[in-house]
């Protein structure tokens, strides 16, 4: 069964809210936070440098989304074009270390916040709690008709919740010492210096921008897409900078960054302990926040599950996976093969990976990636007379510069983290686990012609049993 046109404007604009305002708010800032030293002027031109970046890799996917509403966003593209081998290799390195990796993440999150509330502080239990809301929202998708499209924004205005929350506690409860001199200790001189700590800050807030893209992973679905998805992904992108910005100064303002730590000095859980840390604060409202905060991990996943599963769907039709993973729910229309597919791989990240390690996965596909999108959109725009250009050539080689610097500074600020990390843990296994992924990933690239040469073999033994029945006959 094919996938029906069924998302109008306000559900792939909550559709891209949901999916970007999630599991990156409470993961991303105590990353940020660490990567930064804890200083606040440098945290908070971090997440400024970051929405700048993504804007014009925004700007640049408007316009080739819209030149081919389909599902599958950039493995589309790349078949698009006949890079062949490109194409299975981006749509497996996307399958098996963004999209999985990303549904982990939030579910190791959405764990992790859970033991902080009961006290186990037992991973397994997070572990656990991760995987049982995962298949509770599949089975929701799976088999209540409309849930999906409605759900989305439902959901996004959920999140709102804690979000305002928290503003309401720092409007109320606030103060400015994690902006006083004393505090941040440090002159524009000393600041200067350390500014090369914003590369790996900077690459840690790429994980919480991402997700606005996932509208071009339903193009195929979007109710007049070259209509709606521009204005979608603009005014998203928009909102969720602002946001973002505004977050950072309220987190600040509640509490001191080195505040944030819980009592074990991890970075888990730094919303939560930036309220519970402040003892202006009642607990009960760091607990109220907790609670609501479960609902934006829950709202992320199921945005995940369904951005997420397309991009399985579309491989399966373009060959890349078994014909199989493209049957449907009749009641939803819902691809549950591939749901279930992506489901699996997520479990088992879940079982055998931390949720830094998680992140990180994550990060280092996507700018890898996102090259290679890049250079497609590049070609595809000269070389494809049907592509629909919004933009002049200079704008358009403007945005590719922008688009193509932020690739490179969100792979080295990436590689530099996992090394701060392993310097400052005195575990060097996480740069070494970098490598090693990196090297995974770019391996797999040789397997299209090796699946070419086994799909000739077979052909030629159809062929030879063929003939040897013709023969004998």
């Amino acid at each position: 069964m094919k996938l029906q046109k069924k998302y109008n404007f306000w559900q792939i604009l909550m559709l891209a809210i949901s999916a970007t305002l999630g599991t990156s708010i409470l993961v991303s800032f105590g990353q940020v936070g660490f990567q930064a030293q804890f200083n606040p002027i440098l945290m908070i031109i971090a997440w400024i440098l970051g929405g700048l970046l993504v804007i014009p890799e925004m700007l640049l996917f408007s316009e080739t989304a819209t030149s081919y509403p389909e599902n599958g966003t950039s493995y589309y593209w790349i078949k698009r074009a006949k890079w062949n081998a490109c194409s299975f290799w981006f749509g497996w390195i996307m399958v098996l270390f963004v999209s999985a990796t990303a549904v982990a993440t939030a579910c190791l999150a959405f764990g992790n916040i859970i033991i902080s509330i009961t006290g186990l502080q037992n991973e397994w239990y997070a572990k656990l709690f991760g995987i049982i809301i995962l298949l509770l929202l599949l089975l929701m998708q799976l088999f209540i008709k409309k849930s999906t499209g409605w759900s989305q924004i439902v959901f996004t205005i959920l999140k709102l919740l804690p979000i305002g929350l928290l503003l309401f506690i720092a409007i109320i409860y606030g103060n400015t010492a994690s902006f006083q001199k004393d505090t941040i200790n440090q002159n524009l001189g000393q600041i200067y210096l350390a500014s090369f700590l914003l590369l790996p800050a900077t690459a840690m807030t790429m994980f919480a921008y991402s997700g606005m893209e996932a509208i071009t992973y339903i193009s195929g679905e979007v109710i007049e897409p070259r209509k709606n998805i521009p204005r979608a992904l603009i005014w998203s992108t928009i909102a969720i900078i602002i946001l973002y910005v505004i977050l950072a100064i309220g987190l600040l303002t509640v509490n001191k960054p080195l505040n944030w730590l819980d009592p074990h000095g991890n970075i888990t859980n730094v919303w939560y302990y930036a309220i519970i840390n402040n003892p202006k604060i009642p607990n009960f409202l760091g607990y109220l926040f907790s609670g609501l905060a479960t609902l934006i991990f829950i709202g992320s996943l199921n945005s995940f599950l369904v951005y997420h599963s397309r991009l399985i769907f579309k491989m399966s039709e373009e060959g890349d996976l078994f014909k199989f993973f493209q049957k449907t729910t009749v009641k939803t229309n819902m691809p549950y093969l591939a749901m279930l597919l992506l489901t699996s791989l997520t479990i088992i990240y879940i079982l055998w990976s931390s949720l830094f390690q998680v992140t990180n996965y994550f990060i280092l596909a996507v700018s890898v990636l996102k090259t290679l999108t890049m250079g497609v959109i590049i070609y595809l725009r000269y070389r494809d007379s049907s592509y629909q250009r919004i933009y002049s050539n200079l704008v358009f080689i403007i945005l590719t510069i922008l688009s193509l610097i932020a690739c490179l500074i969100t792979f080295v600020g990436a590689v530099l983290a996992m090394y701060y990390y392993g310097k400052t843990t005195k575990n060097m296994w996480e740069l070494w686990n970098c490598l090693i992924t990196m090297g995974v990933m770019f391996a797999g690239y040789p397997l299209y012609y090796l699946k070419k040469y086994g799909q000739y073999l077979i052909k030629t033994w159809q062929a030879k049993k063929k003939i040897t029945k013709i023969k004998d006959y």
